[in-house]
């Protein structure tokens, strides 16, 4: 597991990287440029002029599907659900058992901690990977509208729109992946990213 990105020309570099929209690698804003709102790498730029000349757009985000999407967020529920339901149950039986009333108040926080530890989970591992363990057993990433590395403040503002709208709008957050052209949900506008396949 890649603990820090840095860039590919340069290791010493570890801030304001992106990857090249064509060949995927990470890489400083000293080693891209920008062509028609994607970046490129110094290899891949002059192959990017050639296949634009003939038509040809290689870089066109390969959006994910809503059902590897779906796969990957039950996946990392139970990332986070089994460990906190297991605690609650266990402090259930407990308090039913011995007919404790206030084991059972105890429970209350709880009810809150899954949210919170989704936002940390999700916040931390899309602004170092841009995936989730779900979204890696399913090949997918999140990333900017170009395709580039979103920031870490996308990562952890999506974050917590998601668990917000998911909380509050449950099934309505994901109704717009069906609808939308690049398969947006509530918390994917907010945030201006995308899921794509990723390899």
């Amino acid at each position: 597991m890649e603990q820090f990105l840095v860039c590919t020309n340069h290791p010493e570099v570890a801030e304001d990287l992106r990857y090249c929209s064509r060949c995927g690698k990470i890489f400083c804003a000293d080693c891209l440029v920008d062509i028609q709102g994607s970046t490129f790498c110094a290899g891949c730029k002059s192959e990017q002029m050639l296949d634009l000349a003939s038509g040809v757009n290689p870089t066109q985000l390969e959006l994910a599907d809503v059902g590897r999407r779906f796969v990957a967020l039950l996946i990392d529920s139970f990332v986070i659900g089994l460990p906190v339901g297991a605690v609650i149950a266990v402090i259930m039986v407990l308090a039913v058992t011995n007919r404790n009333e206030e084991a059972i108040g105890f429970i209350m926080p709880f009810l809150f901690v899954p949210s919170i530890l989704y936002i940390v989970y999700e916040g931390v591992m899309l602004s170092t990977r841009g995936q989730t363990l779900g979204k890696m057993a399913m090949k997918i990433r999140v990333v900017r509208r170009d395709g580039s590395t979103i920031t870490t403040g996308q990562a952890w503002g999506r974050a917590v729109m998601r668990t917000i709208l998911q909380g509050c709008l449950s099934i309505f957050n994901y109704l717009p992946a069906f609808f939308t052209k690049e398969k947006t949900c509530l918390h994917d506008l907010v945030s201006d990213t995308r899921v794509v396949t990723w390899s």
